[in-house]
């Protein structure tokens, strides 16, 4: 079957390549990392000799260490000319950051590699590469991307499609209306994260206490809690667990990137609490494959996380904003630039209005400040600066 490019990623691969530099894609199971660089190999080699090597090809399983890997890179360089050392999921080699810091020092070597959890992103390895590297993180699907996947205009219920299935490439293979076999695909996706990426890698004990953890930050993503909170709603359910071995987990899931934590920002202050965060899935499908029961309840959970991963994916720097004691669901940072957001489901209630443009309001500076939401009789509301949109012109027109 045809692969669709992700131009936008092939690109700032691309502008990383021939500096010297390792280009290390990361993101979670499936979201695309393997196909892209499948991908850029087809395009390197008519003008390079491409190295690629697969790590979850069973060929591979003789490369356990960097030794290995490093001689297996040696025997297929050829001297004269480009030559491109693409690896997917390279984490599988022990130290392999090892190999890499030697060939990605070679004249006339481009190391890329794919990776599925952030230890390999470590301070250790940030060292080892001593600068030399640039990340590009790979996130399943945006809005836009999920139209030009599946073929389908902007609509109402193409919108729908996306919030309530997610954006793992590979889905949209299978029928919109054949739901069991969608939904046994994200139940197989999580499997393998929580089993291979998690468990056996982090040596989780507990591994009921695991998945109960991450059903419970599907069902309160977007939601303010820390590692006590968590540790007292779990006791409470008959879950005895210290606040010390819940952050350790929480931390297991954010390293597989399945789960994001934002922080808090005190825009008065300027600065970054330490603690209380918010937590958003990566992919909306799998977050609602754990909520399915409910998802019928918390659309508006549903809508916030596809504002902050289409945000995230534009390179903003993302955080829950903190001003007067009020909340503001985002405060968006990429360079110079700052973008206030508010996300509504309906904004037509007099209450709901004031709480929305009312925390805006509180903001003293002149960046631009959104109210996003599905109201359909928002129109184009402007008030005090402040701009209603609709979320599908949110995520289309207004971002980029």
């Amino acid at each position: 079957m045809e692969r669709i490019k992700r131009e936008d990623y092939l690109q700032r691969i691309y502008s990383y390549l021939g500096k010297g530099e390792a280009v290390v894609l990361t993101g979670h199971r499936r979201a695309g990392k393997s196909c892209i660089l499948e991908l850029l190999a087809a395009e390197l080699s008519a003008d390079g000799n491409v190295i690629y090597i697969d790590m979850e090809d069973p060929v591979n399983a003789d490369l356990t260490s960097f030794r290995d890997l490093s001689e297996r890179i040696r025997g297929a360089v050829v001297e004269g000319r480009r030559n491109y050392v693409l690896i997917d999921e390279v984490q599988e080699v022990e130290a392999f950051e090892k190999a890499l810091r030697y060939w990605v020092k070679q004249d006339g070597v481009d190391v890329v590699v794919t990776g599925s959890n952030a230890a390999m992103l470590s301070s250790d390895i940030a060292s080892s590469f001593a600068g030399r590297y640039h990340r590009v993180h790979i996130s399943s699907l945006d809005y836009r991307e999920f139209l030009q996947f599946y073929g389908m205009e902007d609509s109402d219920n193409a919108f729908s499609q996306y919030l309530r299935w997610g954006g793992l490439p590979f889905l949209y293979r299978i029928s919109l209306s054949d739901e069991r076999s969608r939904t046994d695909y994200l139940g197989s996706i999580y499997d393998t994260i929580f089993v291979k990426d998690i468990v056996r890698r982090k040596n989780v004990r507990n591994v009921s206490l695991l998945d109960n953890l991450t059903r419970f930050v599907a069902d309160n993503s977007g939601k303010v809690f820390s590692a006590n909170s968590i540790a007292k709603y779990l006791r409470g359910s008959s879950l005895s667990v210290s606040a010390n071995t819940v952050g350790e987990y929480m931390d297991a899931l954010c390293d597989t990137y399945m789960i994001d934590r934002v922080k808090r920002y005190d825009i008065k202050g300027k600065s970054v609490f330490d603690q209380q965060d918010k937590y958003y899935f990566e992919d909306l499908g799998l977050r609602n494959y754990l909520c399915r029961d409910k998802r019928s309840l918390d659309l508006e959970k549903v809508l916030e996380g596809a504002v902050y991963l289409k945000l995230k994916g534009c390179g903003y720097d993302v955080y829950v904003g903190q001003l007067n004691g009020k909340e503001i669901d985002f405060v968006a940072r990429r360079g110079d630039e700052v973008m206030y957001v508010q996300v509504a489901l309906q904004i037509s209630g007099e209450e709901t209005y004031e709480r929305e443009f009312g925390n805006l309001k509180l903001i003293r500076d002149n960046y631009p400040k959104y109210v996003v939401t599905m109201d359909p009789n928002v129109g184009l509301i402007r008030d005090s600066g402040i701009v209603a949109c609709s979320a599908r012109d949110f995520l289309l027109k207004v971002l980029n």
